[in-house]
């Protein structure tokens, strides 16, 4: 192979790398290789195709080139190892509106699968979900609330008394929200923007406006028109397009893309996109966890609860898909936690909660099905399968 020819190759696979897993087109690669024949560009991306070096995604001028060789979890933690400020500056980037990078199609199927035993979405169950579900939420925000506060709270009333105001505030707004997602179980604007309202709710409370979970009325329910967002920890710089209708108008592509998406792949499309783009002031995160439970809800599932997340996976998850616009972290931590909150929405046969039922042992074999299709061999996990 002669120099020129290996150069080139090695240039393209470079472009193709650095664009992440959303890919290249192949027009942005002859702009950046302008003195090179279109002719001769397919025959070089023909050829690191045939060889697996990248692969060829769309069709017609949704074409893109993306690289087989994605990120690791170790790339990615060698990559935040490195200050926010040391890192490059990541800019608003349209193309990741797009349904993917998301979860596999196969893995969205298989996460469908292990519900053979859920227990009806019913009055009951929401007795408890609320509980979990603003637990869990809550504590993904930095909230103080435990499982037992919040219990006390929400069936009883009681507050702790030893804890802010804010943060019982945190946790009775996403109650609120939660029973609002139960009798309005569809992705639309409209709902989503009635959650966000609910769950950023400040109640006229003195202390709530110290604290960064409440907005102003102005401000809930309302996509961002002239608020400036800057999140901290992080590289990267949301979109700040002050007078044009620009969140509305991507709320309203998010909402569109999601509704053509499988019930699972649109619960996590919601969860990364919403907050990407920043559509609200505040309260992005916790709105885009109650918008992935409508796509949920409405595809027939059972809810994520959020209750058994990882905080720093999910943090981390976030970010990496904030500056890399890589979803391999979130992903996982989406898989992992929905198995979880799944054991813990499921009719387990008394005889085998009586002799002791290892729920965490279950919910490993679970994750390993949705990433490998390997079925379990332990009957307990077998169980949730259909």
């Amino acid at each position: 192979m002669d120099d020129s020819r290996l150069t080139l190759r090695t240039l393209l696979a470079e472009s193709i790398a650095a664009a992440g897993p959303v890919g290249i087109s192949p027009e942005d690669l002859g702009h950046e290789l302008a003195d090179v024949s279109r002719s001769t560009l397919n025959r070089r991306l023909a050829e690191l195709v045939n060889e697996g070096v990248a692969r060829r995604v769309g069709a017609g001028r949704a074409t893109r080139y993306v690289s087989a060789s994605p990120l690791t979890r170790s790339d990615i933690d060698a990559y935040f190892r490195v200050a926010a400020q040391q890192r490059q500056v990541a800019v608003f980037k349209p193309e990741l509106l797009a349904s993917q990078p998301n979860l596999a199609e196969e893995k969205a199927v298989r996460c469908e699968s292990i519900q053979a035993i859920a227990t009806p979405v019913d009055k009951r169950f929401l007795t408890n979900f609320l509980v979990d579900f603003s637990w869990g939420s809550s504590i993904l925000e930095g909230g103080s609330y435990s499982a037992l506060d919040t219990q006390a709270l929400i069936q009883y009333g009681q507050k702790n008394k030893d804890k802010p105001t804010a943060d019982a505030l945190l946790v009775l707004n996403h109650k609120t929200a939660a029973e609002f997602l139960w009798t309005h179980r569809e992705v639309t604007r409209d709902n989503i923007c009635a959650m966000h309202a609910l769950v950023t709710h400040d109640h006229g409370v003195a202390e709530a406006a110290e604290s960064d979970h409440f907005l102003p009325v102005h401000q809930r329910g309302k996509p961002r028109e002239y608020e400036e967002v800057n999140l901290g920890a992080s590289a990267y710089l949301p979109p700040f397009r002050p007078g044009t209708g620009f969140a509305s108008a991507m709320l309203d592509a998010i909402v569109a893309q999601a509704r053509g998406l499988r019930p699972v792949e649109a619960a996590l499309y919601l969860m990364t996109r919403i907050p990407y783009v920043q559509v609200f002031a505040n309260g992005n995160k916790r709105t885009s966890r109650l918008a992935a439970n409508a796509a949920l809800l409405a595809g027939g599932l059972l809810p994520f609860s959020f209750a058994d997340v990882d905080k720093a996976d999910y943090i981390r998850g976030m970010a990496s898909f904030y500056e890399l616009g890589n979803t391999l972290v979130m992903e996982q931590t989406f898989i992992e936690g929905y198995a979880r909150s799944v054991v813990r929405g499921s009719d387990i046969p008394v005889r085998m909660r009586t002799h002791g039922f290892d729920i965490e042992s279950v919910a490993r074999d679970l994750v390993e099905f949705i990433n490998t299709g390997r079925r379990p061999t332990d009957k307990r996990a077998l169980l949730f399968l259909r």
